[in-house]
């Protein structure tokens, strides 16, 4: 069988190495002919544990290229393009829809056209419209997570599909063969109508992104009367009912998808005259949450940080990543600079160092570096002298193998944006301690 993916970010490139591991022949497109040079030469352009493995095990399998004609005669073909929002973070599907009309005058008739991206929802409909009702169009929205993105497609929670007609045995037959690994290990599978397949991807971030915002309310009022966050957070967890993920509070969510998709489900409510007070207030919430913890800086400093040099641990999304799309980090760090702060910056990820400069260098600070005093630190230890305070921003566990007794700070306090750090040893060392709701 020869399958087909359009797009080689994200979604498409894991998926293409994985269904070329299971020895299915890939033809893998994207219009970037520098992206596709790197990938046949198994350099990976996402960075994922595994990847560069996996690219050199499959590449037999696997043709990168950007040549369109290349996807003739296709069994199947997956739609893997990014879905960004436009300026009022309504979901943009220009590349969907520009994806299916390229694809469109090289298809023959019985392709299978399977809809990978996150997209609100009557847009499977749309695609099928669109290529004259003469493909199979099935809906099979991704759950990837960035990191860990091949270990999830591995081993999903679950795969959905949407068919357009259940008696079309011949398109269920080969789809199946496709996911056949999947199937064999028992993975949950659901098969449901084109609108529920769209709406669950969205449906499932945003209820992450509201325990998310839940827990970082309740920190709030934990902050103002003086209770401990994380004990409340430990009692709720041991309800079975509710379970122990995403019920962290720090200083907000953010990356590309819960942002994007919140506020696109938000959008979807808009269009179909309805209103969802939660999720409008779980997207506000979140908007307003690295100010909250801001304050607690500015507060302690009595809103005069001019001069002070302040430690930043981490700038990417989440550890093991090199991304800094949607960084509530990189917010922090550029309040901290237009506050006159010295910043020294470090992260245990080489790759999210190298974009943090990038970043820097193009889009904070412009043709006014000069003004602001900002050192990327290579090494953890450096880090330890002439420092003021320290501000963590993520969840890191590699934090606590250091040796925290060796901190010398010289106004004696750490800002922790994760609640990654026990409390009490820290106070017990000698340092004061500022959390999110303890």
């Amino acid at each position: 069988m020869k399958i087909s993916i359009i797009w080689t970010w994200y979604i498409g490139l894991i998926q293409a190495v994985w269904l070329a591991k299971l020895w299915f022949m890939i033809t893998a497109l994207d219009v970037f002919q520098d992206k596709i040079d790197k990938l046949n030469a198994w350099i990976p352009t996402i960075y994922e544990d595994w990847l560069e493995e996996l690219l050199r095990e499959t590449y037999k399998n696997i043709n990168f290229t950007i040549k369109t004609s290349d996807i003739t005669w296709s069994d199947m073909i997956f739609i893997c393009v990014w879905t960004p929002q436009n300026d009022e973070w309504k979901t943009d599907l220009w590349y969907v829809f520009g994806a299916c009309e390229d694809i469109k005058p090289y298809l023959k008739w019985d392709e299978i056209i399977i809809v990978k991206s996150t997209v609100p929802v009557w847009t499977n409909k749309k695609i099928y419209k669109l290529l004259d009702k003469k493909n199979k169009v099935v809906s099979n929205p991704e759950f990837l997570r960035e990191w860990i993105a091949i270990k999830d497609f591995f081993a999903p929670d679950r795969i959905v599909f949407w068919f357009k007609d259940l008696e079309d045995t011949k398109t269920i037959k080969k789809v199946n063969e496709v996911y056949k690994y999947f199937l064999d290990k028992n993975i949950p599978v659901l098969t449901t109508d084109w609108q529920t397949a769209e709406l669950i991807k969205y449906a499932a971030n945003s209820f992450l992104a509201t325990k998310i915002t839940f827990i970082n309310e309740i920190a709030r009022l934990s902050d103002q009367v003086g209770a401990n966050i994380k004990d409340i957070a430990s009692a709720i967890w041991m309800d079975e009912r509710i379970g122990k993920q995403f019920l962290n509070a720090w200083i907000g969510y953010g990356w590309s998808c819960f942002p994007k998709d919140v506020k696109s489900l938000i959008h979807q409510f808009k269009e179909n005259n309805l209103t969802w007070e939660i999720i409008t207030k779980v997207d506000d919430t979140n908007s307003s949450q690295v100010q909250y913890f801001l304050d607690k800086i500015f507060n302690h400093y009595n809103n005069n940080l001019h001069g002070k040099v302040i430690w930043v641990l981490w700038v990417a999304f989440k550890p093991g990543t090199d991304d800094l799309r949607e960084s509530k980090w990189i917010e922090i760090i550029k309040k901290l600079m237009y506050a006159w702060v010295k910043l020294k910056i470090y992260d245990y990820n080489d790759e999210a160092l190298k974009n943090f400069k990038k970043y820097l260098d193009w889009i904070i600070l412009g043709n006014s570096r000069w003004f602001f005093e900002v050192e990327i630190v290579d090494n953890f230890e450096k880090l330890v002298s002439k420092t003021d305070s320290l501000v963590i921003t993520l969840e890191d566990k590699k934090i606590l193998w250091e040796n925290l007794t060796n901190i010398k700070l010289k106004d004696n306090i750490i800002f922790d944006g994760k609640n990654i750090l026990d409390k009490k040893m820290i106070i017990d060392l000698g340092i004061e301690y500022v959390g999110v709701g303890c």
